[in-house]
């Protein structure tokens, strides 16, 4: 089932993006550009802002600023930093929800004012608005009951890591709302510990 959630996730995710940019590309051509460069540009501030909590390399975080935006044009699948993530994928998936939203609903208004358009631009654009959602609620299964982290005892979740942390993270099954400063707090202490390690390691 793990393996199930995990395929419907990406592919949800990802066949959505691509479905909207053919279906937005056949019909306004170059327009699309915009949308991917503005979504590149956004996600350039966003990937910028991670890579100040971070203590990498200099080289590691030029590469990382500069070709990262890129995979987040499709799907948030690559992510350097260690601690919480649940707020870095609200950010990317609010916004391609969004973006992919505003295309369909671009393409279907557009479709009306054609005498005889291709038989496949309705019937994909619904698509990419279920796709999209329901690869979500399967990413939300996914790390609910299946995630390696988590290890199952009874009807109770709790993670394989919790003697080394201390039990400060709450079981999975509870979903703690953090500030956002408390978001950003574990995210640089989960990071500097991890930098702590390897450095000690090495």
């Amino acid at each position: 089932m793990a393996t199930a959630a995990l395929l419907i996730w990406r592919t949800f995710i990802v066949g959505s993006r691509i479905l909207i940019f053919v279906l937005f590309a056949s019909l306004f051509r170059h327009w699309l550009f915009v949308v991917v460069g503005l979504h590149y540009l956004l996600m350039f501030a966003l990937v910028f802002y991670q890579m100040r909590l971070s203590d990498k390399k200099l080289i590691r975080r030029v590469l990382y600023i500069l070709v990262t935006p890129f995979v987040y044009i499709f799907d948030f699948c690559v992510n350097w930093l260690n601690g919480p993530s649940r707020y870095w994928y609200v950010m990317c998936y609010v916004l391609m929800f969004c973006e992919n939203i505003l295309m369909s609903g671009l393409v279907l208004w557009y479709v009306r004012t054609m005498p005889s358009p291709a038989w496949f631009i309705v019937p994909g654009s619904v698509s990419v608005m279920v796709m999209f959602p329901l690869g979500v609620l399967s990413q939300m299964a996914y790390y609910r009951y299946w995630h390696p982290n988590v290890r199952r005892h009874g009807e109770r979740s709790v993670p394989e890591n919790s003697d080394k942390m201390n039990n400060t993270h709450p079981p999975p099954t509870q979903i703690r709302l953090l500030s956002w400063s408390e978001f950003r707090d574990k995210v640089i202490e989960q990071n500097r510990l991890l930098d702590t390690l390897t450095n000690t390691e090495a």
